[in-house]
């Protein structure tokens, strides 16, 4: 069908008015820019929209004039009118999350993929005070954004039954839960727990030590189930006194007291599963205070496979995780969601990989 025959007139524009800076003015309108092209504003409308209808030189014309002019869209008017923001919030439990290369790296992914999509983000956090919990149903009532990317690493959600019966799309990020009204993209910890455990088992280690993080976090409680399931399948107890709750915030500095506790015990661990890189790192500082050799006399696993993790001395065996896919994975699922699109899984599980250097060490040991 012709577009004469759709009832719109594509204009053959006369030369443009030369293009004159507007003193004093904060932003131009579509009205002023087809004053300066001479074509309807609708014509200059479809162009910045890059409608299919508008001839490709008029369309270059008018964005040359749009780009000189400073022109960018009011996306604030087009939501009032659309009902939408064209914006996800990210909501964190506090600001500081962004700070170590975990989440940073999430929310690199989750940056690409909403400006792939053609979304802004808006970072906001929400701890557990009673009116912050309220603040991103705030956001989303007052229509400041489209939809949730929640990152929580608690075991126990608190606004989860509120998010359900809110209606708002959100996917939990960094949160696995089996329920397939509850979207979910996390790192199968469980795995990550179990390879590390018997890639040590596989060594001849049989008293493993553990350094945890908080018990509170769910990546704990996965990677500590992954552990429990390698030793039962090798026929071995599970004995508590070799499990030490660490902070994965203070890192080096837990690592190095929980350290100290088990190296301490009368039947001292031969090898220690440390639940991040930095923790591993306090524990290979007391072993070389205490004359002891990595991996000679005590092998260590660390987990996240952080940058530097390659050039410590010995290089350290670790579980790597991929933020990066979880951030784009959970966000590509948020955009599905608004688009009213059918998710093909609700609940995903990123794998993981065990990467194997020096700090543990090549031989068999006895048992």
């Amino acid at each position: 069908m012709k577009s004469a025959e759709l009832g719109i007139g594509i204009e053959k524009p006369m030369s443009p008015v030369p293009v004159r800076p507007l003193a004093g003015r904060s932003r131009i309108t579509l009205k002023e820019i087809a004053n300066i092209a001479r074509v309807n504003i609708s014509t200059v409308s479809r162009a910045i929209n890059d409608s299919p209808l508008i001839p490709r030189e008029t369309k270059e014309m008018i964005l040359a004039i749009a780009d000189r002019m400073n022109y960018f869209p009011n996306s604030l008017a087009r939501g009032l009118v659309s009902q939408k923001s064209e914006t996800l919030g990210i909501i964190l439990p506090k600001i500081f999350f962004l700070q170590g290369p975990f989440f940073s790296q999430v929310l690199s992914g989750i940056e690409h993929e909403s400006v792939k999509n053609g979304y802004n983000i808006l970072i906001a956090s929400a701890t557990s005070k009673v009116k912050d919990r309220m603040f991103p149903f705030n956001l989303t009532r007052a229509r400041r954004i489209d939809g949730m990317l929640i990152i929580n690493e608690n075991r126990k959600i608190q606004n989860l039954s509120a998010l359900k019966k809110e209606g708002v799309p959100f996917v939990l990020v960094n949160r696995y839960i089996e329920d397939a009204k509850v979207p979910c993209v996390a790192p199968d910890d469980v795995l990550g727990g179990r390879l590390a455990t018997e890639h040590l088992l596989r060594a001849g280690h049989r008293r493993i030590g553990v350094i945890t993080g908080s018990t509170r976090v769910s990546a704990t409680l996965g990677r500590l189930d992954g552990y429990k399931e390698a030793l039962a399948h090798a026929g071995l107890v599970f004995d508590p006194q070799l499990v030490e709750a660490g902070l994965f915030q203070q890192g080096i500095e837990t690592g190095s007291r929980c350290a100290e506790k088990l190296l301490s015990l009368p039947d001292r661990p031969t090898a220690i599963f440390a639940f991040s890189d930095e923790l591993a790192m306090g524990v290979m500082q007391v072993a070389r205070n205490r004359g002891l050799r990595i991996p000679e006399d005590l092998a260590v696993i660390g987990y996240d496979n952080v940058a530097y993790s390659a050039h410590l001395n010995p290089p350290l065996t670790t579980v790597a995780q991929n933020p990066y896919a979880i951030g784009t994975i959970a966000c590509q699922m948020l955009v599905d969601l608004l688009s009213g699109k059918k998710l093909d899984k609700t609940n995903v599980l990123v794998p993981v990989r065990l990467v194997v250097r020096d700090s543990c060490g090549h031989r068999h040991r006895n048992a």
